[in-house]
């Protein structure tokens, strides 16, 4: 591992003062130890693409390439603002917005292969025990999660954010995990007024799915005219209607499938342990925050599995 370019002022905190501990390591950045940070940060240090920087003259980089890397990282994970981490590691706050809208950019690409959709033989090997007993055929185990942004002043924008759920202006996105809790999709963002159906439509999850797959999703999720035709299962609770009350045999499959749609929501949770989703992001992020949530949701997938086999 090597870092290139000239520390002019030396930051608060640097990754030297906390790879060491791997509880440290994850707390600042949301990659579990100093080994998984290091080899991330190895496959990027020598791109010229995300340390190349015409804008400064020439002059030297104000943060070394290792420095710079982990406060994006902490910019994500501890939701800090650009003031805060200008302060922390001695530079400008313009500097600061510059550079983490160039990582943005190039962490939107770089870690997109961290979130794959397995083959259906990859799914049976990695099937937990639970999932082929009860459900053998499922593919993906989906549920749809918001988050808050500020009210536009555009009256329009405003009607599209704005969230029935939620009563907030928000962004919405669909999930997609494996039976082994492993994020294998990830739609963008969507305007919050975005129903489920929508959502589901609109991400191309059902295209990727086989004929004899299953989709496991919630009683929200009205999408079996997307894949009856393909020959797809929708697995979801059953309906409890007004004059009628379930029978036992429906409460038993309602619980059997509450306990493994969980995982999804475990999931979920992990995501916005990145700090920067929590919160109400600001208007001035939106060209950025798809870019954002998809970085978040790679680096989830460089956590343990969220269930064993």
């Amino acid at each position: 591992m090597h870092s290139v370019g000239i520390q002019v002022d030396k930051p608060t905190l640097t990754y030297e003062d906390i790879r060491c501990s791997d509880e440290s390591v994850m707390f600042y950045t949301g990659v579990p130890d100093s080994s998984t940070f290091e080899a991330l940060f190895d496959e990027m240090c020598d791109d010229e693409q995300v340390y190349s920087d015409t804008s400064d003259g020439g002059r030297p980089h104000a943060l070394r390439q290792i420095d710079e890397f982990f406060m994006i990282l902490m910019r994500l994970r501890l939701g800090l603002l650009l003031d805060d981490l200008a302060y922390r590691f001695r530079i400008s706050r313009a500097t600061c917005g510059r550079l983490c809208n160039k990582w943005f950019d190039y962490l939107y690409v770089q870690l997109s292969f961290l979130v794959q959709w397995p083959s259906r033989e990859n799914v049976n090997a990695t099937m937990p025990d639970s999932f082929s007993t009860n459900y053998p055929t499922t593919r993906v185990v989906v549920d749809c999660t918001e988050i808050w942004t500020e009210t536009p002043s555009s009256l329009q924008l405003q009607s599209l954010l704005y969230s029935d759920y939620k009563s907030h202006m928000t962004y919405k996105a669909l999930i997609g995990i494996s039976p082994a809790g492993v994020v294998t999709f990830s739609s963008d963002l969507y305007c919050g007024s975005i129903s489920d159906k929508q959502i589901t439509k609109l991400s191309g999850l059902v295209e990727l799915c086989e004929e004899g797959d299953a989709i496991m999703a919630d009683k929200g999720f009205l999408i079996s005219d997307f894949t009856t035709p393909r020959g797809i299962d929708l697995i979801i609770p059953p309906f409890k209607t007004k004059k009628q009350q379930m029978t036992q045999h429906e409460v038993n499959v309602t619980k059997k499938i509450a306990s493994l749609r969980i995982h999804v929501e475990r999931q979920m949770e992990r995501i916005k342990n990145f700090r920067i989703l929590q919160g109400t992001i600001p208007i001035t992020m939106a060209s950025q925050v798809t870019k954002i949530w998809h970085i978040c949701v790679c680096l989830t997938n460089l956590q343990p599995p969220l269930v064993l086999k």
